[in-house]
Protein backbone atom coordinates (compact mmCIF):
# COMPACT_ATOMS: atom_id res chain seq x y z
CA UNK A 1 0.00 0.00 0.00
CA UNK A 2 2.53 2.53 1.28
CA UNK A 3 4.67 1.56 -2.11
CA UNK A 4 1.68 2.58 -4.25
CA UNK A 5 1.32 5.78 -2.58
CA UNK A 6 4.88 6.55 -2.79
CA UNK A 7 4.53 5.58 -6.76
CA UNK A 8 1.32 7.58 -7.63
CA UNK A 9 3.21 10.85 -5.18
CA UNK A 10 6.07 10.64 -6.86
CA UNK A 11 4.73 10.39 -10.63
CA UNK A 12 1.80 12.62 -10.22
CA UNK A 13 2.49 15.04 -7.52
CA UNK A 14 5.94 15.71 -6.80
CA UNK A 15 7.19 18.30 -9.15
CA UNK A 16 3.86 20.49 -8.22
CA UNK A 17 4.34 19.64 -4.42
CA UNK A 18 8.31 20.78 -4.78
CA UNK A 19 7.64 24.10 -6.80
CA UNK A 20 4.93 25.59 -4.53
CA UNK A 21 7.05 24.77 -1.61
CA UNK A 22 10.02 26.10 -3.31
CA UNK A 23 7.98 29.50 -3.85
CA UNK A 24 6.53 29.48 0.09
CA UNK A 25 10.25 28.79 0.99
CA UNK A 26 11.73 31.86 -0.98
CA UNK A 27 9.00 33.93 0.17
CA UNK A 28 8.89 33.29 3.84
CA UNK A 29 12.76 33.54 3.74
CA UNK A 30 12.91 36.36 2.64
CA UNK A 31 10.00 38.57 4.82
CA UNK A 32 11.83 37.01 7.40
CA UNK A 33 15.22 38.50 6.38
CA UNK A 34 13.61 41.22 5.54
CA UNK A 35 11.97 41.99 9.11
CA UNK A 36 15.24 41.10 11.12
CA UNK A 37 17.25 43.77 8.72
CA UNK A 38 14.42 46.24 9.27
CA UNK A 39 14.89 45.39 13.02
CA UNK A 40 18.35 45.72 13.56
CA UNK A 41 18.60 48.88 11.27
CA UNK A 42 16.13 50.20 13.78
CA UNK A 43 16.84 49.19 16.70
CA UNK A 44 19.83 51.96 17.71
CA UNK A 45 18.28 54.71 16.04
CA UNK A 46 16.77 56.61 18.59
CA UNK A 47 19.68 55.88 21.18
CA UNK A 48 22.23 57.00 18.47
CA UNK A 49 19.98 59.86 18.02
CA UNK A 50 20.64 60.82 21.87
CA UNK A 51 23.91 60.48 21.79
CA UNK A 52 24.90 62.16 18.97
CA UNK A 53 21.93 65.48 20.53
CA UNK A 54 23.93 65.06 23.87
CA UNK A 55 27.69 64.97 22.40
CA UNK A 56 26.28 68.47 20.67
CA UNK A 57 25.84 69.99 24.17
CA UNK A 58 28.92 70.22 25.93
CA UNK A 59 27.33 72.02 29.20
CA UNK A 60 24.86 69.22 29.31
CA UNK A 61 27.79 66.56 29.37
CA UNK A 62 29.45 68.42 32.31
CA UNK A 63 26.20 68.25 34.43
CA UNK A 64 25.63 65.22 33.47
CA UNK A 65 29.22 64.12 34.69
CA UNK A 66 28.98 66.23 37.85
CA UNK A 67 25.16 64.87 39.00
CA UNK A 68 26.97 60.92 38.78
CA UNK A 69 29.74 61.77 40.24
CA UNK A 70 27.29 63.50 43.24
CA UNK A 71 25.28 60.41 43.20
CA UNK A 72 28.74 58.10 43.59
CA UNK A 73 29.86 60.45 46.57
CA UNK A 74 26.05 60.05 48.03
CA UNK A 75 26.06 56.10 47.92
CA UNK A 76 29.68 56.35 49.75
CA UNK A 77 28.63 59.10 52.58
CA UNK A 78 24.70 59.19 53.04
CA UNK A 79 23.85 62.72 52.43
CA UNK A 80 26.90 64.60 52.95
CA UNK A 81 27.84 65.57 49.73
CA UNK A 82 25.09 67.97 48.18
CA UNK A 83 24.05 68.62 44.35
CA UNK A 84 26.46 70.81 42.60
CA UNK A 85 24.05 71.95 40.42
CA UNK A 86 19.83 71.66 40.41
CA UNK A 87 20.39 71.30 37.04
CA UNK A 88 19.54 68.06 35.37
CA UNK A 89 19.99 66.89 31.73
CA UNK A 90 17.06 65.40 29.86
CA UNK A 91 18.71 61.90 29.40
CA UNK A 92 18.15 57.85 30.67
CA UNK A 93 19.34 56.60 33.73
CA UNK A 94 21.36 54.02 31.81
CA UNK A 95 23.07 56.98 30.21
CA UNK A 96 27.30 57.52 31.66
CA UNK A 97 29.51 60.16 30.76
CA UNK A 98 33.32 59.84 31.70
CA UNK A 99 35.56 63.01 30.85
CA UNK A 100 38.86 62.82 29.60
CA UNK A 101 42.55 64.83 29.64
CA UNK A 102 44.03 65.01 26.36
CA UNK A 103 46.08 61.63 26.14
CA UNK A 104 42.37 60.23 26.82
CA UNK A 105 42.94 58.96 30.11
CA UNK A 106 40.14 58.93 32.62
CA UNK A 107 39.94 62.09 34.45
CA UNK A 108 37.10 60.68 36.89
CA UNK A 109 37.26 57.21 37.14
CA UNK A 110 34.28 55.62 35.55
CA UNK A 111 31.98 53.34 37.61
CA UNK A 112 34.01 50.57 39.31
CA UNK A 113 30.74 48.56 39.19
CA UNK A 114 29.79 48.97 35.73
CA UNK A 115 33.30 48.32 34.65
CA UNK A 116 33.42 51.17 32.97
CA UNK A 117 37.22 52.26 34.70
CA UNK A 118 38.83 49.65 32.49
CA UNK A 119 37.72 51.38 28.77
CA UNK A 120 39.84 52.33 26.77
CA UNK A 121 39.71 54.83 23.74
CA UNK A 122 41.28 55.93 20.81
CA UNK A 123 41.04 59.20 19.08
CA UNK A 124 40.05 57.26 15.54
CA UNK A 125 36.58 57.04 17.72
CA UNK A 126 36.21 60.88 17.63
CA UNK A 127 32.71 61.37 16.75
CA UNK A 128 31.84 57.88 15.57
CA UNK A 129 29.35 55.44 17.51
CA UNK A 130 30.65 52.60 18.23
CA UNK A 131 29.31 49.27 20.30
CA UNK A 132 31.31 48.09 23.46
CA UNK A 133 30.70 44.72 25.55
CA UNK A 134 31.69 45.65 29.25
CA UNK A 135 31.82 43.01 32.31
CA UNK A 136 30.45 44.54 35.48
CA UNK A 137 31.62 43.22 38.87
CA UNK A 138 29.07 40.23 38.61
CA UNK A 139 30.39 39.16 35.68
CA UNK A 140 27.61 39.91 33.42
CA UNK A 141 28.12 41.61 29.99
CA UNK A 142 26.81 44.57 29.67
CA UNK A 143 26.61 46.05 25.93
CA UNK A 144 26.89 50.01 25.56
CA UNK A 145 26.71 52.42 22.35
CA UNK A 146 29.74 54.77 23.15
CA UNK A 147 30.47 58.03 21.14
CA UNK A 148 33.33 60.10 22.00
CA UNK A 149 33.13 63.84 21.81
CA UNK A 150 35.79 66.82 22.00
CA UNK A 151 34.74 69.30 24.25
CA UNK A 152 35.18 72.84 23.32
CA UNK A 153 34.21 74.80 26.66
CA UNK A 154 35.95 77.78 28.59
CA UNK A 155 33.99 77.37 31.40
CA UNK A 156 35.26 74.22 32.69
CA UNK A 157 38.63 73.02 33.64
CA UNK A 158 41.18 73.17 30.75
CA UNK A 159 42.34 69.75 31.74
CA UNK A 160 38.81 68.01 30.00
CA UNK A 161 39.58 67.53 26.89
CA UNK A 162 36.99 65.19 25.36
CA UNK A 163 34.01 63.21 26.65
CA UNK A 164 32.73 59.76 26.31
CA UNK A 165 28.47 59.37 26.53
CA UNK A 166 27.56 55.57 26.91
CA UNK A 167 24.41 54.39 26.88
CA UNK A 168 23.64 50.85 28.39
CA UNK A 169 21.59 49.03 25.69
CA UNK A 170 21.24 45.19 27.25
CA UNK A 171 17.89 45.11 28.11
CA UNK A 172 16.90 46.80 24.83
CA UNK A 173 19.59 44.33 22.98
CA UNK A 174 17.75 41.43 24.60
CA UNK A 175 14.00 42.78 23.95
CA UNK A 176 15.72 42.72 20.22
CA UNK A 177 16.25 39.46 20.48
CA UNK A 178 13.69 37.72 22.05
CA UNK A 179 11.54 39.56 19.46
CA UNK A 180 13.84 38.15 17.29
CA UNK A 181 13.32 34.49 18.09
CA UNK A 182 9.48 35.06 18.46
CA UNK A 183 9.73 35.68 14.09
CA UNK A 184 12.01 32.97 13.25
CA UNK A 185 9.38 30.88 15.31
CA UNK A 186 6.73 32.50 13.70
CA UNK A 187 7.98 32.03 9.81
CA UNK A 188 8.69 28.42 10.87
CA UNK A 189 5.68 27.62 11.67
CA UNK A 190 3.94 29.41 8.70
CA UNK A 191 7.02 27.69 6.63
CA UNK A 192 5.91 24.18 7.90
CA UNK A 193 2.52 25.24 7.17
CA UNK A 194 3.26 25.86 3.72
CA UNK A 195 3.89 22.23 3.50
CA UNK A 196 0.60 21.33 3.70
CA UNK A 197 -0.41 24.37 1.71
CA UNK A 198 2.15 23.40 -1.23
CA UNK A 199 0.80 19.45 -0.89
CA UNK A 200 -3.02 20.87 -1.29
CA UNK A 201 -1.82 22.96 -4.36
CA UNK A 202 -0.06 20.33 -5.54
CA UNK A 203 -3.21 18.24 -5.72
CA UNK A 204 -5.94 20.70 -6.88
CA UNK A 205 -3.23 21.72 -9.53
CA UNK A 206 -2.50 18.19 -10.80
CA UNK A 207 -5.95 17.01 -10.79
CA UNK A 208 -7.47 18.38 -13.99
CA UNK A 209 -4.00 16.99 -15.81
CA UNK A 210 -4.97 13.70 -14.03
CA UNK A 211 -8.33 13.62 -15.30
CA UNK A 212 -7.47 14.61 -19.45
CA UNK A 213 -4.82 11.82 -19.10
CA UNK A 214 -7.27 9.65 -17.75
CA UNK A 215 -9.73 10.90 -20.61
CA UNK A 216 -7.22 10.06 -23.03
CA UNK A 217 -6.21 6.56 -21.75
CA UNK A 218 -9.78 5.69 -21.61
CA UNK A 219 -10.22 7.15 -25.49
CA UNK A 220 -7.57 4.93 -26.07
CA UNK A 221 -8.58 1.72 -24.74
CA UNK A 222 -11.93 1.68 -26.14
CA UNK A 223 -11.12 3.08 -29.62
CA UNK A 224 -8.37 -0.40 -29.44
CA UNK A 225 -11.44 -2.37 -28.13
CA UNK A 226 -13.32 -1.34 -30.72
CA UNK A 227 -10.76 -1.52 -33.23
CA UNK A 228 -9.75 -5.13 -32.61
CA UNK A 229 -13.07 -6.61 -33.18
CA UNK A 230 -13.53 -5.96 -36.89
CA UNK A 231 -9.61 -6.66 -37.19
CA UNK A 232 -10.42 -9.74 -35.78
CA UNK A 233 -13.21 -10.44 -38.00
CA UNK A 234 -11.56 -9.29 -41.23
CA UNK A 235 -7.84 -11.50 -40.00
CA UNK A 236 -10.50 -14.39 -39.48
CA UNK A 237 -12.32 -13.89 -42.92
CA UNK A 238 -9.28 -13.55 -45.03
CA UNK A 239 -7.14 -16.80 -43.38
CA UNK A 240 -10.05 -18.49 -44.84
CA UNK A 241 -10.03 -17.09 -48.14
CA UNK A 242 -6.27 -18.09 -48.02
CA UNK A 243 -6.73 -21.65 -47.40
CA UNK A 244 -9.18 -21.98 -49.89
CA UNK A 245 -7.01 -20.56 -53.23
CA UNK A 246 -9.57 -22.34 -55.67
CA UNK A 247 -13.11 -21.24 -54.29
CA UNK A 248 -14.83 -18.97 -56.63
CA UNK A 249 -16.18 -15.42 -55.93
CA UNK A 250 -19.47 -16.96 -55.33
CA UNK A 251 -18.66 -19.28 -53.20
CA UNK A 252 -16.33 -17.12 -50.38
CA UNK A 253 -19.24 -14.23 -50.95
CA UNK A 254 -20.26 -14.68 -47.39
CA UNK A 255 -16.75 -14.20 -46.05
CA UNK A 256 -15.87 -10.85 -48.86
CA UNK A 257 -19.66 -9.23 -47.80
CA UNK A 258 -18.21 -10.30 -44.03
CA UNK A 259 -15.21 -8.38 -44.56
CA UNK A 260 -16.27 -5.76 -46.78
CA UNK A 261 -18.89 -4.80 -43.97
CA UNK A 262 -15.94 -4.51 -41.15
CA UNK A 263 -13.52 -2.24 -43.42
CA UNK A 264 -17.26 -0.23 -43.75
CA UNK A 265 -17.55 -0.33 -39.87
CA UNK A 266 -13.73 0.78 -39.08
CA UNK A 267 -14.23 3.65 -42.15
CA UNK A 268 -17.43 4.67 -39.78
CA UNK A 269 -15.35 4.18 -36.65
CA UNK A 270 -12.32 6.23 -37.52
CA UNK A 271 -14.09 9.30 -38.88
CA UNK A 272 -15.68 9.72 -35.63
CA UNK A 273 -13.02 9.29 -33.33
CA UNK A 274 -10.98 12.08 -35.85
CA UNK A 275 -14.60 14.36 -35.65
CA UNK A 276 -14.14 13.38 -31.43
CA UNK A 277 -10.58 15.02 -31.48
CA UNK A 278 -11.00 17.52 -33.71
CA UNK A 279 -14.34 18.85 -31.20
CA UNK A 280 -11.54 17.94 -27.79
CA UNK A 281 -9.40 20.85 -29.11
CA UNK A 282 -12.03 23.06 -28.89
CA UNK A 283 -15.75 23.44 -31.36
CA UNK A 284 -15.49 27.00 -32.28
CA UNK A 285 -18.60 27.62 -34.10
CA UNK A 286 -18.87 29.66 -37.26
CA UNK A 287 -22.27 31.22 -37.10
CA UNK A 288 -24.07 31.92 -40.78
CA UNK A 289 -27.32 32.38 -41.58
CA UNK A 290 -29.70 29.16 -42.41
CA UNK A 291 -32.61 29.58 -44.54
CA UNK A 292 -35.98 27.10 -43.98
CA UNK A 293 -35.04 25.59 -46.96
CA UNK A 294 -31.91 23.89 -45.39
CA UNK A 295 -34.44 22.08 -42.80
CA UNK A 296 -36.13 20.71 -46.03
CA UNK A 297 -33.73 19.40 -48.15
CA UNK A 298 -31.98 17.82 -44.99
CA UNK A 299 -35.26 16.03 -44.03
CA UNK A 300 -35.84 15.08 -47.70
CA UNK A 301 -32.52 12.95 -47.59
CA UNK A 302 -33.12 11.31 -44.68
CA UNK A 303 -36.60 10.05 -45.87
CA UNK A 304 -34.21 8.10 -48.92
CA UNK A 305 -31.57 6.76 -46.06
CA UNK A 306 -34.63 5.85 -43.75
CA UNK A 307 -36.93 4.32 -47.15
CA UNK A 308 -33.48 2.21 -47.71
CA UNK A 309 -33.56 0.75 -44.58
CA UNK A 310 -37.37 -0.17 -44.24
CA UNK A 311 -37.92 2.87 -41.75
CA UNK A 312 -40.97 4.89 -42.00
CA UNK A 313 -39.67 9.09 -41.97
CA UNK A 314 -42.22 11.30 -40.90
CA UNK A 315 -40.91 15.43 -40.36
CA UNK A 316 -42.21 18.52 -39.48
CA UNK A 317 -40.45 21.72 -40.29
CA UNK A 318 -42.25 25.06 -38.47
CA UNK A 319 -38.86 27.15 -39.25
CA UNK A 320 -40.75 29.86 -41.38
CA UNK A 321 -37.87 32.56 -40.99
CA UNK A 322 -34.04 32.90 -41.35
CA UNK A 323 -32.26 32.32 -38.32
CA UNK A 324 -28.07 32.63 -37.41
CA UNK A 325 -26.22 29.71 -36.52
CA UNK A 326 -23.57 27.52 -37.31
CA UNK A 327 -25.12 25.17 -40.25
CA UNK A 328 -22.52 22.62 -40.62
CA UNK A 329 -22.52 21.85 -36.66
CA UNK A 330 -26.38 21.71 -37.00
CA UNK A 331 -26.79 19.71 -40.02
CA UNK A 332 -23.83 17.68 -38.08
CA UNK A 333 -26.35 17.43 -34.67
CA UNK A 334 -29.36 16.13 -36.79
CA UNK A 335 -27.57 13.68 -38.83
CA UNK A 336 -26.63 11.82 -35.38
CA UNK A 337 -30.13 12.11 -34.00
CA UNK A 338 -31.48 10.57 -36.93
CA UNK A 339 -28.71 7.86 -37.37
CA UNK A 340 -29.20 7.10 -33.67
CA UNK A 341 -32.73 6.65 -34.30
CA UNK A 342 -32.61 4.74 -37.52
CA UNK A 343 -29.77 2.16 -35.28
CA UNK A 344 -32.67 1.77 -32.78
CA UNK A 345 -35.77 1.37 -34.84
CA UNK A 346 -36.71 -2.18 -35.89
CA UNK A 347 -37.50 -2.67 -39.48
CA UNK A 348 -40.75 -0.83 -40.39
CA UNK A 349 -40.51 1.31 -37.09
CA UNK A 350 -41.88 4.87 -36.81
CA UNK A 351 -39.49 7.92 -37.10
CA UNK A 352 -40.52 11.56 -36.69
CA UNK A 353 -38.50 14.76 -36.60
CA UNK A 354 -39.87 18.25 -35.60
CA UNK A 355 -38.02 21.45 -35.95
CA UNK A 356 -39.31 24.73 -34.62
CA UNK A 357 -38.20 27.71 -33.30
CA UNK A 358 -39.45 30.71 -30.58
CA UNK A 359 -37.71 33.72 -30.09
CA UNK A 360 -33.79 33.18 -29.55
CA UNK A 361 -34.23 29.48 -29.50
CA UNK A 362 -34.02 26.42 -31.69
CA UNK A 363 -36.33 23.25 -31.00
CA UNK A 364 -34.95 20.12 -32.56
CA UNK A 365 -37.43 16.82 -31.45
CA UNK A 366 -36.35 13.42 -32.56
CA UNK A 367 -38.87 10.50 -31.73
CA UNK A 368 -38.94 6.65 -32.29
CA UNK A 369 -40.72 3.93 -31.63
CA UNK A 370 -37.66 1.60 -30.80
CA UNK A 371 -36.62 -0.30 -28.17
CA UNK A 372 -36.08 2.67 -25.66
CA UNK A 373 -33.66 3.28 -23.41
CA UNK A 374 -33.76 2.59 -19.44
CA UNK A 375 -33.14 5.49 -16.80
CA UNK A 376 -30.20 3.97 -15.96
CA UNK A 377 -28.97 3.66 -19.37
CA UNK A 378 -30.13 7.75 -19.59
CA UNK A 379 -27.47 8.68 -17.16
CA UNK A 380 -24.47 7.15 -19.56
CA UNK A 381 -25.96 7.76 -23.28
CA UNK A 382 -24.11 10.51 -23.59
CA UNK A 383 -20.81 9.06 -22.42
CA UNK A 384 -17.98 8.18 -25.07
CA UNK A 385 -18.26 4.62 -26.27
CA UNK A 386 -21.20 3.67 -23.76
CA UNK A 387 -23.81 1.92 -25.79
CA UNK A 388 -27.39 0.70 -24.84
CA UNK A 389 -27.34 -2.88 -26.49
CA UNK A 390 -23.60 -3.20 -27.26
CA UNK A 391 -24.37 -6.42 -29.03
CA UNK A 392 -27.09 -5.20 -31.15
CA UNK A 393 -25.38 -1.89 -31.89
CA UNK A 394 -22.11 -3.95 -33.44
CA UNK A 395 -24.34 -5.12 -35.38
CA UNK A 396 -25.52 -2.19 -36.94
CA UNK A 397 -22.37 -0.19 -36.78
CA UNK A 398 -22.88 1.80 -33.66
CA UNK A 399 -19.91 2.53 -31.70
CA UNK A 400 -21.07 4.99 -28.40
CA UNK A 401 -19.30 7.91 -30.11
CA UNK A 402 -22.52 9.87 -31.68
CA UNK A 403 -24.30 11.05 -28.95
CA UNK A 404 -21.19 11.90 -27.48
CA UNK A 405 -20.37 14.52 -29.99
CA UNK A 406 -23.73 15.35 -30.36
CA UNK A 407 -24.04 16.49 -26.56
CA UNK A 408 -20.61 18.05 -27.46
CA UNK A 409 -21.85 20.07 -30.37
CA UNK A 410 -24.66 21.39 -28.27
CA UNK A 411 -22.93 22.68 -25.83
CA UNK A 412 -20.85 24.77 -28.08
CA UNK A 413 -23.99 26.18 -29.33
CA UNK A 414 -24.93 27.50 -26.18
CA UNK A 415 -28.03 24.80 -25.50
CA UNK A 416 -29.39 21.65 -24.29
CA UNK A 417 -30.36 18.18 -24.88
CA UNK A 418 -32.36 15.44 -22.68
CA UNK A 419 -33.81 11.95 -23.22
CA UNK A 420 -37.54 10.91 -22.25
CA UNK A 421 -39.51 8.01 -23.06
CA UNK A 422 -41.89 8.12 -26.03
CA UNK A 423 -44.67 6.25 -24.95
CA UNK A 424 -45.85 3.19 -25.35
CA UNK A 425 -42.22 2.55 -26.95
CA UNK A 426 -39.24 4.00 -28.17
CA UNK A 427 -37.04 7.73 -27.41
CA UNK A 428 -37.63 10.75 -27.82
CA UNK A 429 -34.70 13.08 -27.98
CA UNK A 430 -34.92 17.16 -26.97
CA UNK A 431 -32.86 19.68 -28.16
CA UNK A 432 -33.00 23.38 -27.47
CA UNK A 433 -29.66 25.37 -29.39
CA UNK A 434 -29.69 29.54 -29.31
CA UNK A 435 -30.21 31.14 -32.08
CA UNK A 436 -30.36 35.24 -33.17
CA UNK A 437 -32.11 36.45 -36.69
CA UNK A 438 -30.73 38.51 -38.77
CA UNK A 439 -30.60 42.15 -38.34
CA UNK A 440 -32.69 43.89 -41.19
CA UNK A 441 -31.04 47.02 -43.11
CA UNK A 442 -33.18 49.85 -43.41
CA UNK A 443 -32.76 51.00 -47.10
CA UNK A 444 -31.52 54.87 -47.68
Amino acid sequence: MFKKLKKNWYAEDFSYFIRNFGVFTLIFSAMTLIILQVMHSSLYTSVDEKLLSLSKNPQDIIQLAVNRATEDVKDLDSGSVASASDKKPNVSSNTEVILLDSNLNQLVTGNRFLGLDRITFNKKDLNHIRQLHVVNSYGQDEIYRVVLTEMNIDSVSTNIKYAAILINTSQLEQISQNHEQLIVVVMASFWILSILASLYLARVSVKPLLESMQKQKSFVENASHELRTPLAVLQNRLETLFRKPEATIMESSESIASSLEEVRNMKFLTTNLLNLARRDDGIKPEFGEVEPDFFNTTFTNYEMIASENNRVFRFQNRVHRTIITDKLLLKQLMTILFDNAVKYTEEEGDIYFEISTKERSLYLTVADNGIGISAADKKKIFDRFYRVDKARTRQKGGFGLGLSLAKQIVDALKGSISVKDNKPNGTIFEVKIAITTPSKRKNK
